[in-house]
């Protein structure tokens, strides 16, 4: 059975302080400030960037057993354990679900497993309209930040729409960045105009997508989360988490003005 390949469990390799970012790497320190909550909130972490690089680097497996991958993970979330259990799942198991609100985070776990699936279901060009793409990236991302609140204040955020658009923002420029990454796997995950149904080609995207649109979309989406930024503040969190997000909005900000270019990201694809 393919899942037999992933026989080993890579903790390091997914591990925050791995992340480019070090707002993600300050995720890190969580246990010494938190004791099991803060071991959870890597854990999980942990796991959840190796089912996501599961499907997104085994090349090697056809659209329908990613599918059945995902499927199995949707079930052990659901505290079941099967018999032929994988190291990463095994970890998930173990970790300190009594010191958390277990019933709460399994259901963010299920939604962003369910984004995911989306991306794979989305494969072969698969087109999505501009409120499809919003949508996907809401419950791509928020159930992650709401979740980790939630571990942590024992509470959710209470997120208004200024996080909402910013939010959004953040995934659009993910999408520009990852531009070529994500088209080398079949899928878009940003908006086309005039085709909001079907599938399309590469070479449609591409054309789209030129220098002038990518720069365009990378400037528009800079600026959305500059403008919401504050957002941050209106939250239900305790203050130094209010400037910890701030803070790492900023870096965000400053890295992919920076770094994010279409010539780039498509050297990936090979283009």
């Amino acid at each position: 059975m393919f899942l037999v390949m992933e026989s080993e469990a890579n903790w390091q390799k997914y591990r925050p302080c791995n992340e480019p970012y070090t707002g993600a790497r300050l995720l890190e320190g969580l246990p010494y400030i938190y004791g099991k909550k803060g071991d959870f909130v890597v854990g999980l972490y942990v796991y959840l960037r190796w089912v996501d690089d599961f499907v997104d680097e085994r090349k090697d497996l056809s659209k329908e057993q990613k599918l059945t991958f995902l499927k199995r993970q949707s079930v052990v979330v659901d505290n079941f354990t099967p018999e032929d259990i994988l190291p990463m799942e095994a970890m998930l198991n173990k970790l300190p679900w009594d010191h958390v609100p277990e019933r709460k985070i399994r259901q963010k776990v299920q939604i962003i497993l369910g984004s995911i699936v989306d991306d794979v279901e989305h494969q072969g060009f698969k087109v999505r309209s501009d409120r499809e793409v919003r949508h996907y990236n809401w419950r791509t991302i928020q159930p992650v930040m709401d979740g980790l609140f939630l571990v942590l204040n024992g509470k959710p955020m209470h997120e208004d729409i200024s996080i909402m658009k910013l939010l959004d923002a953040y995934m659009r420029i993910g999408g520009l960045d990852g531009f070529g990454d994500d088209l080398s796997q079949g899928v878009v995950k940003l908006p086309l105009k005039n085709n909001t149904e079907g599938t399309t080609s590469l070479e449609r995207i591409l054309e789209e997508y030129d220098e002038e649109r990518y720069n365009s979309e990378k400037v528009k989406n800079l600026i959305k989360i500059y403008s919401n930024v504050g957002g941050f503040m209106k939250l239900d969190i305790p203050f130094w988490q209010k400037v910890a997000c701030i803070l790492y909005a900023g870096e965000v900000l400053v890295k992919k003005g920076l770094t994010v270019n279409r010539t780039s990201s498509l050297k990936r694809l090979g283009v």
